[in-house]
């Protein structure tokens, strides 16, 4: 495998040279150093355009000159040619030259600009346009400057942003932790809340204008979000109407489609978007092996062998309307969301046997399991600005609602001494919350920024859980003797209040703030009142960021935050889930919040042609929830969650992009981690290791004007509490061309072409006993994409600068998969 990647990684180089020298000889290049006439200082970014002499009206290329004023451009084609030079507080300059076919290169030598009286208002550096920037507390990745964003979904782009890792199971990861929060268009989103990795997957990129990565957030988010914000802002409606249309098949029979639209009449601008996806995973294979320390009950070993076949079916929505009442008061009106479900079929069979490998119990079992996750959400915005700029005052109300049920039978065939049975178990558990919010803004000047803001949360979480067993005798189900159905509600009011100021100077920014919060839980089970409880309690939110403009094109930063996490539904719903006789898992209900403080310096050094990003970062979680296995005297696995003590994670990601030419595009994303678990439950669990993870690609310019992106990436096993995640690698190929005056984008897709099957071990290590888990999937499949895009664009929507930021629920533990063992 390894050499079949090598090849390919040579062959590769060899193709990106000779096809780079190739281009380059049936090209005309241009160059020359852009300079200020009466201080010979060379002058950075300077915008240069391109026209024809005979079409002076239309460009034929625009560039931007480099950090030391030096610029070349490519023509394909000999002719007279009128170059345009802009640059903030210089007069406009226009050359005129004259390129014969035998000339192939042309220096324009010094190129002197003289200082204007008025300063230019539009000069925008277009060409070679950095995918990244950084800003005081976030990292920005420029989706629509991608090609590949054109045929393929927002969870694939992900894997180029830096400092977020997706796995092979499409586990999300920021800065090395599974801890964060996913915004749309900086809201949070129920819809992204329980599977941000379905909802991520239905999205088309070529809907999306950028993401967001906010690593260090301030005191106006809500406290949680302990590894920091995902924010993937979509595309803003504009004046006239503007929609895509997409599209695509794959070799498994999946499928997906989609539309958006966005216009603006007069004062009223909507931008929608409605995408349904239907993917499938066929013939996945789980060999569980587990060996106990001490044989319980005279069961030593356990084999578990189970096969499945599971579909997904997911939508996603939204729509939002905005209305300029006049020019200082704007009310935007927000409404989406995101419905997934699982269906799976499963055969397995188990068997303990003895010491002595003689067996002792075995049994056949089929399973149906069905599950829905998403989340629906309603928000209502009204923004007053001021004629002050950057002055406002936004009201913002949301409403929101997030399912997360499970529907699962299971068909147990007694081999050797073990009794058959027909049971099913069903939990309807959803989240539902209330959240009034009020956000200021004081810009006393450029320099001085003060933010004030307020907010209220009502969250009631329910759980409504059902466990029956067929009865032969009577030909009935019936209620499952000694299992309690566990209602809970739990209700939470969250009042929250913050303050932060800003320092900007020419080269140095400072950001501070502080957030209280007091949040009162109160929690109630229907069937036993005498575990009804409230727990009250306080917090102080600290932040800071600095930020040091080094150069022109490189900045440092070094800053401090402490996040808030709130276990959600589902890690409080105690549904009691033994669809696998053999390892049960259930929820906890006596949770805690965690509480993660996290330190990072970060360097960033971005230019038209070369983008790098460095951040170093450690941090540490007091109370960590974490899933904890442990080995009954039944025989039986039980796992739930727990606050079991002290995580901390420290590390470094790297990050690099580089226009070799107008042929290759290369970009990397690295990181390495090193985590430590210990639990201070008197259990003396303990665990520590580094994971190490690369992905990369190439974005190709090909003749025919067609388009190539390869990527692949590896990851290194990582640890958890008790146990291992298993290493994964991939790689994918894509080829693209646009048609009807690129309006239509049609796109192949390979995925992981050099392996049929992929292979995913998991471990879980404990003082009772060693599992072993390999899991065997489909890999290879193909793919066409197609989209099309129609109307006319102008001008952009406003729309309100703030919005509710409810990030204060822990991420993850949703259904993600149906069938299995």
């Amino acid at each position: 495998m390894n050499r079949k990647l090598l090849a390919l990684g040579f062959f590769l180089f060899l193709f990106f040279s000779a096809y780079s020298e190739t281009a380059a000889t049936s090209a005309f290049i241009v160059k020359g150093l852009v300079m200020d006439s009466v201080s010979n200082v060379s002058i950075p970014y300077t915008t240069i355009s391109v026209s024809s002499a005979e079409r002076p009206e239309i460009y034929v290329k625009r560039v931007a000159a480099g950090a030391a004023g030096n610029f070349e451009l490519t023509l394909n084609k000999a002719g007279n040619y009128l170059l345009s030079f802009e640059s903030i507080g210089m007069k406009k300059l226009v050359r005129s030259i004259s390129i014969s076919p035998d000339e192939k290169k042309f220096d324009l030598g010094k190129i002197n600009m003289s200082t204007s009286d008025q300063k230019l208002s539009g000069v925008t550096v277009l060409a070679s346009k950095p995918l990244v920037k950084v800003d005081l507390d976030k990292i920005s990745y420029d989706t629509k400057s991608d090609p590949e964003s054109q045929s393929t979904n927002v969870l694939e782009m992900l894997k180029k942003v830096p400092m977020v890792t997706v796995d092979g199971e499409d586990n999300i990861q920021v800065k090395g932790s599974s801890n964060f929060k996913v915004y749309i268009n900086g809201k949070p989103s129920n819809m992204t809340a329980t599977n941000p990795s379905q909802v991520l997957k239905s999205m088309p990129a070529s809907s999306i204008k950028n993401i967001e990565v906010i690593t260090e957030p301030g005191a106006k988010y809500e406290a949680d979000g302990v590894g920091g914000i995902i924010n993937i802002v979509t595309e803003k409606a504009m004046a006239g109407y503007t929609g895509t249309l997409q599209g695509s098949v794959d070799s498994r029979g999946g499928y997906n489609g989609g539309i958006y639209f966005s216009t603006k009449t007069g004062k009223l601008g909507l931008t929608a978007n409605l995408n349904y996806n239907d993917h499938l995973d066929p013939g996945r294979i789980s060999n569980m092996y587990r060996e106990n320390t001490t044989p319980i009950n005279g069961q030593k070993y356990l084999n578990q062998n189970s096969s499945s076949n599971n579909q997904y079916r997911f939508y996603y929505g939204n729509l939002e309307a905005s209305y300029e009442i006049d020019s200082l008061n704007l009310i935007s009106l927000t409404m989406g969301g995101h419905n997934g479900g699982s269906t799976g079929k499963g055969n397995s069979t188990s068997v303990n046997t003895n010491n002595q490998r003689d067996t002792l119990t075995a049994y056949n079992q089929y399973t149906e399991t069905s599950g829905t996750w998403g989340g629906e959400e309603l928000s209502l915005d009204y923004q007053r600005s001021f004629k002050k700029p950057d002055q406002l005052l936004t009201f913002s109300y949301k409403l929101g609602n997030t399912p997360n049920n499970t529907n699962n039978r299971s068909v147990v065939t007694g081999l050797v001494n073990y009794a058959g049975s027909d049971q099913k178990i069903a939990s309807d558990a959803q989240g539902n919350e209330h959240t009034f919010q009020l956000d200021y803004t004081e810009p006393f000047n450029k320099i001085h920024v003060m933010e004030l803001g307020a907010k209220y949360i009502l969250r009631i979480n329910t759980s409504d859980n059902l466990y029956q067993t067929y009865n032969d005798t009577i030909s009935k189900w019936v209620d499952t003797p000694g299992r309690n159905t566990n209602d809970m509600n739990n209700t939470q009011h969250i009042l929250g209040m913050y303050g932060s100021y800003t320092l900007k100077l020419d080269k140095f920014s400072i950001k501070g703030g502080l957030r209280y919060e007091h949040t009162n839980s109160i929690l109630t089970f229907d069937q036993d009142p005498t575990r009804n409880f409230s727990a009250p309690f306080d917090n102080l939110v600290p932040s800071l960021s600095a930020s040091y403009k080094l150069t022109m094109t490189s900045n440092l930063r070094l800053s401090y935050n402490q996040r808030i996490n709130r276990p959600g539904i589902w890690y409080l719903n105690p549904f009691y889930d033994n669809t696998n006789p053999q390892s049960v898992t259930q929820g906890n209900p006596n949770l805690k919040a965690e509480i993660d403080n996290s330190f990072s310096l970060n360097y960033g050094n971005f230019s038209p042609k070369l983008n790098l990003n460095a951040n170093l970062y450690t941090s540490f979680t007091d109370r960590s929830i974490e899933s904890i296995s442990k080995l009954l005297s039944s025989g039986v696995v039980y796992t739930t969650y727990d606050n079991v003590g002290f995580v901390s994670n420290t590390g470094l990601n790297m990050y690099a992009s580089w226009q070799m030419n107008k042929v290759v595009r290369l970009n990397g994303n690295g990181s390495v981690n090193y985590s430590k678990f210990k639990a201070n439950n008197g259990t003396g669990l303990e665990n520590s290791g580094v994971r190490y993870t690369f992905s990369g690609g190439a974005q190709l310019n090909l003749p025919w004007e067609m388009k190539m992106n390869l990527n692949g990436g590896y990851f290194s096993s990582g640890v958890s509490l008790q146990g291992t995640n298993p290493s994964f690698h991939y790689t994918s190929l894509s080829l693209g061309r646009d048609f009807l005056a690129k309006k239509l984008n049609v796109s192949i897709r390979m995925q992981d072409p050099f392996e049929g099957t992929k292979k995913l071990k998991f471990t879980t290590q404990t003082d009772l006993y060693h599992q072993q888990t390999d899991m065997i999937m489909k890999g290879r499949y193909f793919g066409v994409t197609a989209s099309y895009r129609f109307g006319e664009m102008k001008a952009q929507i406003k729309k309100v600068q703030r919005g509710i930021n409810n990030d204060d629920v822990k991420s993850g533990g949703g259904q993600s998969s149906g069938g299995g063992q």
